[in-house]
């Protein structure tokens, strides 16, 4: 009873990030997003259990300083003042805003760059970094992971400690931090790195 409950809740609060997401008008497009539904309700029972099976092994091995996106010497830290760190990045290849839907008066903001774009949250009248999402190749994380990856070499460098939403496998660093791998055909093709307002 209780593991068709942990899976009942589990699968309750998949769909919940996928509509929550789809509504603030993530990434993802209305039918990624059923895909992404479909795939967690398929896989909530096996990833409830791997992430209680991590969770009791210990087998994470992400901290908050691996959720630090580096570029060009520009640190990206999740939920800092964007102002500075949008500056220091230079001018992007586009920019984009939308009403923000988490919380604070304002809009969120999506600031593309080559191969990546840096998302932004306003709280208490200052935007503050929401997400940086690596989509192209050749922009590592802090353990050389880059798009194009296979899923081994996310494991050998993360270890085991991850959970599994629809395709993404995600390590959480504590602080609302987590670092998301995208992983179709065995292969990453984007890397979330996110801040959970």
């Amino acid at each position: 009873m209780k593991k068709t409950l942990t899976i009942m809740l589990a699968v309750m609060l998949t769909l919940a990030l996928v509509f929550t997401l789809a509504a603030c008008g993530g990434n993802k497009t209305a039918t990624e997003a059923q895909t992404a539904t479909t795939a967690a309700t398929e896989a909530a029972p096996a990833a409830t259990e791997a992430a209680t099976e991590a969770a009791a092994a210990g087998t994470s091995s992400i901290v908050p300083a691996d959720t630090i996106f580096m570029y060009n010497g520009v640190s990206v830290v999740l939920n800092d003042e964007a102002e500075p760190v949008i500056g220091a990045l230079g001018d992007p290849v586009n920019t984009s805003s939308q009403l923000s839907c988490h919380g604070g008066e304002g809009d969120d903001k999506t600031y593309e760059y080559n191969g990546f774009s840096v998302g932004t949250y306003p709280k208490d009248g200052v935007d503050r970094i929401l997400e940086v999402v690596i989509s192209g190749e050749g922009i590592p994380t802090a353990k050389g992971i880059q798009v194009g990856d296979p899923l081994s070499k996310v494991t050998e460098a993360y270890g085991d400690g991850y959970r599994t939403v629809g395709m993404y496998y995600a390590y959480e660093a504590g602080e609302g931090k987590s670092l998301q791998f995208f992983i179709e055909n065995d292969t990453v093709k984007e890397i979330d790195y996110y801040y959970d307002v």
